[in-house]
């Protein structure tokens, strides 16, 4: 039988989505339990591991996946605005809006 480990992260350094991201990327080597747990603000996951090769390896890899998901999820946070804006302009040079805000052929 395979043993299972647990890992577990800050709450308040790491979202859930993060951890899931990361659990989804390993999810062929591993599968995944996840539960936050409020009262000590911290993600628990607990992985069992598909076979018992290289599981010091997986439980560091999944812990860089999770840092690595967290960081994208900052990024994207912080660079929402202008991919917001250069994707506006974007679509404003298409034809698909015109710029009272509708649809071609239709009017206000």
């Amino acid at each position: 039988m395979v043993a299972q480990f647990i890992l577990e992260f800050d709450a308040k350094s790491y979202s859930v989505l993060a951890v899931q991201k990361a659990c989804h990327r390993y999810s062929g080597q591993a599968s995944f339990e996840i539960t936050q747990r409020l009262e000590l603000s911290t993600i628990q996951v607990i992985v069992f591991p598909r076979t018992t090769k290289n599981e010091d390896a997986l439980m560091q890899n999944i812990r860089t996946e999770v840092l690595d998901q967290q960081m994208r999820e900052v990024v994207r946070a912080e660079t929402a605005g202008v991919r917001n804006l250069i994707l506006a302009h974007a679509f404003s040079r298409t034809g698909l809006i015109h710029e009272d805000g509708l649809p071609p052929g239709k009017s206000a």
